[in-house]
């Protein structure tokens, strides 16, 4: 990993190639900086221009998008395809005011709808969200101040029907810049990473990210009887699913370029080994504690204000532990608990990556 600026450019041979450009554009979320959108430029003039990602959907990024495009001698109407890595408002924002203007078609995963309901819910999916809340014991107060933080970036939040849906091991025939879609879910369920392997090139979107570790959000069932999917399991099968691929470079979508993504897997998985260690001894303390109680200990300054994040955490590493026999859980006046069994040992890296 470098620490160079994530600036508009177009990358050379020494790099990565030609055909690669990088246009990043303001978020406006606090603590997520900018997104970067990639540009795979066309073989020759009558090729078509393609763009990973969008932006979020405010002035500010689309007049950053722009510019950036006029300094890579492109213009939106130049845009005929848009990619996606997966649905979240910082990278699908743009595409239907991009469309409106080039007329472009839009890939995604097929999971997509997914994501897109999760930031766009009907009436009965948002009670059922109060419900799930309730049994994690989050206090309804919580719940309804960050349900109405989504709604309102919900508001410029116009999806646009994918002319293409993606899966696992399609190949995106672009004329001599073939991409390998790499389904990865954990982040989101519709995260894709794109594969290019005659340059060795990984578009990694939100599953690698070089200077925090991607957070697996919480994933609601669709129904009361419906099993909760385990976000953070997930996201480790995914991450030794893409270790084998032989990167010479990942283009992540905020940072800079990751060199070595093995490595940051490895950090990934120290990282998680701390916060497990972490919570067993939060729990060692009690006898058996809520979700929430859990939040409150291992983020004491966050838990209020990052609601989903803290519980997408809590919840995703007790699935870790109770998966491997170090924690249990149980229900106790329709709010579940867990309590501590044993502490985990940390993770054989080697095992993983080799």
């Amino acid at each position: 990993m470098t620490n160079e600026e994530v600036d508009v450019r177009r990358f050379d041979n020494s790099e990565s190639s030609p055909r690669i450009g990088r246009i990043p554009t303001p978020t406006g979320f606090p603590g997520l900086g900018d997104i970067n959108s990639y540009l795979i430029f066309p073989e020759d003039d009558s090729g078509e221009l393609i763009l990973i990602d969008t932006g979020v959907a405010s002035e500010e990024a689309w007049q950053a998008l722009t510019q950036g495009l006029e300094k890579l001698d492109c213009r939106v109407a130049d845009i005929g395809k848009i990619i996606l890595t997966h649905g979240h408002t910082d990278h699908y924002g743009q595409a239907h005011r991009i469309q409106q203007t080039s007329g472009c078609e839009l890939w995604a995963h097929e999971n997509l709808w997914l994501t897109v309901e999760r930031m766009l819910p009907p009436p009965e999916r948002v009670a059922l969200e109060k419900e799930f809340y309730a049994y994690w014991g989050v206090d309804r107060e919580l719940v309804d101040a960050a349900l109405a933080r989504r709604a309102a970036v919900a508001k410029s939040f116009k999806p646009v029907e994918p002319s293409r849906l993606l899966q696992d091991g399609d190949v995106l025939d672009i004329p001599g810049f073939s991409l390998e879609v790499v389904h990865t879910p954990g982040h989101c369920p519709d995260e894709v990473i794109y594969w290019q392997p005659e340059g060795r090139v990984i578009f990694s979107g939100d599953h690698l990210l070089p200077n925090i570790t991607p957070v697996c959000l919480l994933q609601i069932p669709r129904s009361r009887d419906e099993a909760r999917a385990r976000s953070l399991v997930e996201y480790q099968q995914s991450l030794a699913k893409v270790a084998p691929y032989p990167a010479r470079v990942t283009y992540p979508s905020h940072g800079p370029p990751i060199d070595d993504h093995r490595e940051l897997m490895a950090s990934y998985h120290l990282s998680t080994d701390r916060r497990l260690l972490k919570i067993s001894r939060i729990l060692q303390k009690e006898e058996w504690m809520s979700p929430m109680d859990i939040g409150k200990a291992l983020f004491p300054k966050a838990w209020k204000e990052q609601m989903v994040p803290v519980m997408s955490e809590v919840l995703g590493h007790c699935d870790v532990l109770e998966a491997g026999g170090h924690a249990a859980s149980e229900d106790r006046d329709g709010v579940i608990h867990y309590r501590y069994i044993s502490t985990p040992p940390p993770t054989d890296t080697r095992r993983l990556f080799g």
